[in-house]
């Protein structure tokens, strides 16, 4: 015989329950339990999964954001490269300036 594992309440205020075995979010009504369409909930956290995934994505140099512009891969790269060669440019002249006075 199947055991029977009692339902676990998440919100007793609004009598939502947990089904531990299926985990079926419902809400309780004596021994029964209504079953909540949880779709809507799903659609938003799939679109956060997306916006996370573009953060994330974000921050690897050779990618592009989905909402680029064709060609730009490798942008962000190029980028770091000739903002390093102006930093490096600027030090030299500093530590020259430096050094002849």
């Amino acid at each position: 015989m199947v055991e029977m594992l009692p339902l676990i309440k998440i919100v007793p205020e609004s009598n939502l329950t947990l089904d531990p075995s299926t985990g079926i979010v419902g809400a309780a009504l004596g021994r029964e339990v209504l079953i909540l369409s949880m779709d809507t909930i799903n659609e938003q956290i799939a679109e956060l999964e997306v916006a996370a995934d573009d953060m994330e994505h974000a921050l690897d140099p050779t990618t592009v954001s989905p909402g680029a512009y064709p060609g730009r891969e490798g942008v962000y790269l190029t980028a770091g490269k000739l903002t390093n060669m102006v930093y490096g440019f600027v030090l030299g002249l500093v530590l020259l300036v430096a050094l002849l006075l």
